[in-house]
């Protein structure tokens, strides 16, 4: 049986354009690595561009499918939505819904008549199984992990428990992929995840929410063997061309202590090639980063998230101090490790002096590089709540988070505000860099005078743009992108 897996990896609403924009992901490949194991195929209709219906129809008509699936995030939803809708009206073909927002917002999902189903949860064993069963013509209302309306009625299945031992997986089908139709920056890596979940509970973050649906959300938190993931690296580093580093998409590689101390003595010795990460700034000491840097990292990317103490800590429920954050970036400097900040702003309860907090903090701290994004909320997350709870949710729907406005209703902060942030982050940091390296009287009075200008409505966006592109031109070169993210 033939499956088709509708993927739009694009957005419209963003501020940052580049075709294409494609990415790896290896939720995809897993799929249909196991839906072969299985004796089944699946087709990856990866959307990088905008596409209308009539094309959509007759590229899933071409590849004459017996289920359409589709895999989304929040942001991705009313696209595929729409898209979900012309397939069931065009081809009567079932569609499936999973991914992220599925497991979010499952409710929601089996209300939208775009759907027969929605997989709750992780897909690989729930898909295959659910395959068998509509090849088989048996009846899927049973199954573990699937809701919806079969057969004239509607079900909700209990989550299956989580795949604990990851090693069982297939490594995943690279082969779904077009590299044709990726962003350049996925040509010359290799993508890897090691591990799946993360134990925190950001409250911006969706994995509490997750990880609250299985019976053993204990569980929840698992690696790969060391072996198992080297081996996928060493097989794809033999039949992969012009590859210079491999890229670690966990939440959290360094979290857990012994495979940490097996993956960097061995990587080094069977791979070779430099590597990024993610970690977090609390999970790391001078002995990590020195370990990372003999193993052949040469990024490290790290949530700064706010620079406000207590948007951090009492909204975004990240309690780590300003002392930890410049700590674990100053030490990346110091062994030769490039560091990737990873901000947001638009929270809930957030004014612009606390914006400003997190583009000083970053100036503070001087990653390598920063990105900043627009904060979006989650269905079902702590911070969706309190969205809901101020009156802030969405009236606009945007499809991506790297845009220069927020979708939520927002009180203390106006869209220039955002806009000028978004648009000049990094120049911005440089900025009040240099102002923090004055003398203290003249850097209290230079500092005030930036976040007077910057906030005022009295002088217009498009002025502040125009000192932000003279700012821009002024700020060194090697302010910039130093490090590959």
């Amino acid at each position: 049986m033939k499956v088709a897996l509708v993927y739009p990896d694009y957005f419209t609403t963003g501020c940052i354009k580049g075709q294409p924009q494609g990415r790896i992901y290896l939720g995809a490949a897993w799929l249909s690595a196991v839906l072969k194991r299985a004796g089944h195929d699946l087709v990856f209709l990866h959307l990088v561009e905008p596409v209308g219906r009539e094309e959509l129809m007759r590229r899933i008509e071409a590849e004459a499918p017996a289920l359409v699936g589709f895999s989304c995030t929040t942001p991705m939803y009313s696209k595929v939505r729409t898209m979900a809708g012309w397939v069931k009206e065009d081809c009567g073909l079932p569609t499936v819904i999973g991914g992220a927002h599925a497991t979010l917002d499952p409710e929601g999902c089996l209300a939208d008549n775009s759907f027969d189903l929605v997989c709750v949860g992780e897909g690989e064993e729930a898909l295959a199984e659910l395959v068998r069963a509509l090849e088989e013509g048996a009846d899927p209302s049973c199954i573990a992990s699937i809701w919806g309306k079969w057969g004239g009625k509607e079900f909700r299945n209990p989550v299956r428990p989580l795949l604990e031992d990851l090693d069982r997986l297939p490594f995943p089908d690279r082969s779904i992929f077009d590299l044709d139709l990726m962003a350049p920056d996925q040509r010359e890596r290799i993508t890897v995840m090691a591990s799946r979940g993360c134990p925190y509970r950001c409250h911006y973050c969706s994995n509490h929410v997750q990880r609250s649906r299985y019976p053993n959300s204990h569980k929840y938190v698992r690696f790969r063997s060391v072996d198992n993931v080297l081996e996928e690296v060493e097989r794809l580093a033999r039949k992969l061309e012009g590859i210079d580093h491999v890229r670690f998409d966990d939440d959290i590689l360094t979290l857990r202590r012994a495979w940490f101390e097996e993956f960097v003595d061995k990587y080094p010795r069977r791979i070779g090639l430099p590597f990024i990460c993610n970690s977090r700034v609390d999970l790391l000491d001078e002995e990590k980063i020195r370990k990372l840097a003999a193993a052949g990292c040469k990024t490290i990317c790290m949530g700064i998230e706010s620079g406000n103490p207590y948007i951090r800590g009492e909204i975004l429920g990240r309690r780590m101090s300003d002392r930890r954050i410049l700590e674990a970036f100053r030490l990346c400097r110091k062994h030769g490790i490039g560091t990737v900040s990873l901000n947001m702003m638009g929270f809930p309860r957030e004014d612009f002096s606390m914006v400003l907090d997190t583009v000083k903090l970053n100036a503070r701290a001087r990653p390598g590089l920063s990105q900043i994004t627009v904060f979006f909320p989650f269905p079902g997350t702590v911070l969706y709540d309190i969205c809901r709870s101020d009156g802030l949710l969405p009236e606009e729907e945007l499809d991506t988070l790297f845009t220069r406005r927020s979708s939520l209703n927002l009180e203390l902060l106006r869209p220039d505000q955002l806009e000028i942030v978004s648009e000049y982050f990094i120049p911005l940091t440089y900025a009040y860099s240099r102002i923090f390296e004055l003398p203290a009287p003249l850097r209290k009075v230079m500092e005030r005078a930036l976040d007077a200008l910057l906030a005022t409505p009295r002088i217009s966006l498009e002025r502040k743009r125009a000192w932000g592109r003279r700012l821009l031109m002024r700020t060194p070169w090697d302010w910039y992108m130093t490090t590959k993210y």
